[in-house]
């Protein structure tokens, strides 16, 4: 594994609170370091630089920017393996999904949330469903895939700053 080389100057000391303030990451400061996360961890196995460990520990010691930029807080797959086997209770997947709420909210995101999200204002869902696809429904006998009211979930979304935050053009209309 590359040396973590970190500058306690980029530090932020009150960082650990504000994660802790979200429900679920609420243990954070109990993590003692012992590695049983990452032991078990199916991404850790195979990508050297996650290690959910190491996340807390740059959470707790308030390296923000070194969690918000880049690919390491979106490598975790949400499987929980680490939560079953913490004996401090510390919840690393929910400290994850907390650390990524607050990157959220400084718009600082991993380019594939734009990219799952840009569908959803165009199409109304993931991808287009175009004939093609209703055809083939029919063919297995189901009904067409049902329309999608894209103004109203267009409006929904922006409403809430989601195109906005992920700098996404919303064209008006339905398609």
């Amino acid at each position: 594994m590359s040396e973590l080389v970190l500058d306690l100057r980029e530090a932020d000391p009150g960082f650990k609170n504000k994660v802790k303030k979200i429900p679920g990451a609420e243990k954070l400061t109990l993590c003692f370091q012992c590695g049983s996360c990452t032991a078990d961890c199916p991404v850790a196995r195979r990508t050297e630089e996650f290690r959910p460990r190491i996340i807390a520990r740059l959470a707790i010691l308030g390296f923000k920017e070194r969690l918000f930029s880049g690919d390491l807080l979106w490598l975790c797959l949400g499987c929980f393996n680490c939560v079953e086997h913490c004996p401090q209770q510390v919840k690393p997947t929910e400290v994850i999904e907390a650390l990524r709420e607050l990157a959220i909210e400084e718009g600082k995101f991993h380019p594939s949330i734009k990219a799952k999200l840009e569908p959803i204002f165009k199409f109304g869902r993931m991808y287009e469903i175009t004939e093609f696809e209703n055809e083939m429904r029919g063919d297995y006998g189901l009904p067409p895939v049902p329309e999608v009211k894209l103004d109203e979930l267009r409006a929904l979304l922006t409403s809430l700053g989601v195109d906005k935050l992920l700098g996404i053009e919303v064209s008006g209309g339905g398609e």
